[in-house]
This record gives structure tokens, sequence and C-alpha cells, in this order.
């Protein structure tokens, strides 16, 4: 990186001249351009400014993407940025232009020191974002103006459908790569007659069924806790079948609600463990597992459910039964064929409808994580964990 006079001590200074001393225009004659100075080879400040000053004289634009100090903003992120790898190119996060920041900026092979993608995740910048029309349009367009290809990763997608955005990302890579210009390209006028280009189909959204709350109006009046053992056995069992499997807790939750009371008190949970004691001795349909409850009809099949838009108790990973995320697991690693052990706890969370994996998320899925690795049901293949070959997968 050497240049002559500029790249000297005090370099930078007879650029300052140059920019200050010219009265009309600067017309600059260069065999390379800004993004062939690798700032990185050198600490001369001369070779920074000239640096800044092609990339100006070329783009317009005065300020060049930095590399923030900020951490990814998830395990997602980091994913995607490996993946990014994997095909061979240099990613850098958190990347300042514009005064926004952008997740992954991908780096131009052919010209050290560009960005030549910029990739979006929907992670904790994207989320924060107050105003929908700020963090979609106005924000992009911004950044668009600045140069930017910008190409979105969806997480849900990433972690339910990965090798379809694995293509798709590649695909976004190579076309940017081939771009010889990296600024927007206005369309040219269309002719009313042409046909309108046909759009790739959007891929239909993967879901689970909404957590069904039960709701049924009850056989008799008066205090619950007065109610005989087998009227309350039968008002549980229609609990049950509805929500199960579901937690002790929230079954006497679900009938205080039933009878028109604010919360469980404790006379409420002891007639609701009585219910479930009868409904046990007398009732062979009815089976419980560490405090969860639920059908023999329901422990064959293992219903999945979307937690997002169920009561704030219902997101609690304690609630969340181990049988249903144990089918969860299975279920994300036959669509993904095989993930590594630290993306398990994040594609059950958004599988269950969570945005991001809370501290109290990641250890309700790791210990069924262990047991199922220790029973081979799923297992380690060097490449990531992968659902064994005679293993089911329930839901």
């Amino acid at each position: 990186m050497v240049f002559g006079p500029v790249t000297t001590d005090g370099g930078e200074r007879r650029l300052n001249v140059l920019f200050t001393r010219a009265r009309f225009k600067t017309e600059v004659f260069v065999s390379f351009d800004s993004g062939d100075i690798d700032i990185s080879r050198t600490r001369n400040e001369g070779a920074r400014v000239l640096k800044h000053f092609l990339f100006a004289a070329e783009t317009g634009q005065t300020e060049q993407p930095r590399v923030l100090d900020d951490d990814p903003d998830s395990d997602f992120e980091v994913s995607v940025a490996n993946a990014i790898r994997s095909l061979g190119y240099k990613v850098d996060h958190q990347i300042g232009s514009g005064g926004f920041k952008i997740d992954l900026a991908v780096g131009d092979p052919d010209h050290s020191g560009r960005y030549m993608l910029a990739v979006e995740c929907d992670g904790a910048t994207y989320h924060s974002a107050v105003w929908a029309r700020e963090r979609d349009r106005q924000r992009q367009e911004v950044l668009e103006g600045l140069g930017w290809r910008f190409h979105r990763v969806w997480s849900t997608d990433w972690f339910h459908r990965r090798g379809d955005e694995f293509r798709r990302l590649e695909a976004a890579i190579e076309a940017a790569r081939r771009s010889e210009a990296r600024q927007p390209v206005p369309e040219p006028p269309g002719n009313e007659n042409d046909e309108p280009a046909e759009q790739p189909p959007e891929p239909e959204p993967v879901g689970l069924p909404d957590y069904e709350v039960a709701e049924f109006p009850i056989p008799v009046e008066g205090e619950p806790h007065l109610v005989p053992v087998v009227t309350m056995g039968d008002i549980v069992k229609r609990i049950i079948d509805v929500e199960g499997p579901v937690h002790q807790e929230e079954i006497a939750r679900r009938l205080a609600t039933l009878f028109g009371k604010q919360k469980a008190g404790s006379r409420i949970v002891d007639r609701v463990n009585a219910a479930l004691a009868y409904l046990k001795g007398c009732n062979d349909e009815v089976v419980s597992s560490n405090g969860f409850w639920l059908t023999q009809a329901q422990a064959a099949d293992m219903p999945l459910r979307n937690r997002s838009r169920a009561p704030l108790n219902l997101r609690r990973a304690s609630l969340i039964p181990p049988m249903e995320i144990e089918a969860a697991i299975k279920w994300v690693l036959a669509e993904n064929g095989a993930l590594a052990v630290e993306e398990i706890p994040r594609a059950v969370a958004l599988l269950f409808g969570f945005q991001r994996t809370g501290q109290e998320f990641r250890p309700a899925v790791e210990p069924v994580v262990a047991t199922l690795l220790d029973a081979g049901t799923i297992s380690d293949n060097g490449v990531g964990i992968v659902l064994a070959t005679n293993a089911g997968v329930d839901g």
C-alpha cells in the first residue's frame, strides 16, 4: 500500500491541500478503485484518507461502510454468517452505513475492502425497530441509495427450510458478484404491452396450529371447591381433551377461569388434585408424566402447538411438556436433515412461535436433546445432529 508522498508521514496533509485548494472541481485519473486499497495492510493515515477520497469520487457518498464493535444479534445471524463463509466468502457482522446497521456484509473477493451484498436477518435490530415503515422501507431505501444490494433471510425459513434458503442465499451472492454496477440501476421504461416478469412463488409459511384454550360452559354452579369430585373429574377431563398435554398448574388455572375466578387459590388447586387422582384411578385413557396430563390418544400422536398467541403463562418454558419438546426436536431435524446442537433450541423455539430463545427456554430443550442422544433416537454424524433412521416423527 505505497502511493508515493501520500503514504509518507504527513501524507494525508497533501491530500487535504488538494481538497481545499480546488476552487471548481477535481478530476481524478486512476487505474484502480477505492476497493483495491486494503487499509488492513497499512497503518498509514494517508492511505486511509486516499481510500476515503476515491470512494467519495466514485459514489458521491462521503461515508464509507465500517465494521462496528457490536456483537452479532443472535445465534441465527452467526449461523447465516457461517453458511456464507462455507461458500468461500468473507463476511463481517454489524456494519455501519448511512447511520444504520447492517447485520451481515459479504465481501467482494475481486475487490478487497469492498462489500457486494448486505444480508439482513430478522434478529434483534429488526424486531426492535418501532415503525414498520422505518425498518422495512425507509431504511432499505437509504441504504440502497448508498449502493447496497439487499438479501433478507427469515429465521423461520432458515431453520425449517435450510436447504432452500441456503440455495437462495448462494444465488443472491453469485448475482451480486456478477453485477458490474454496485449502484441501483433504474428500470427502463416499460411498454404497456409487455408481459409482467414472472415472480418466483412465495414459500408457504411454516406454522403449527395455535394452542387451543379450553372454553366451555360448566354443568354446575357454586364454588368450585364444593363441586363433587366425580363432577369435577368430568370437567378436568374436558380440559385435558382440549389442551393435553397440559401441566397440572395450568389445569387449575383454567378451571378457575371457567368458574369465573381471577386466580386458582389453594382450595381450587386441592380440588383439581383430587379430581386428577380420581381420573387416574378410574380412567385408563388419562395418563400423567412429570406433572403433565394427557390422553393415550395424545401420547400416541403428540400435538405440536404454536404458543405465540397463547396466554402468557403458557409461554413459560416450564409449562411446555418435555414430550412435546421431544416431538418438536424430531420435527425440526426431519425438516432440516441436520442441525448443530446449539441451533436446536432456537429451531424449536421458532416452531413454537417464539421469536427468540430466552434464558429459560434453552435449559428446557437441552436436557431433552441429551435424553434423545442417550437413547439413540438422534445422533451426531459429524456434520450435525440428525434423526435416527428408525425414529418416528410425532405431530
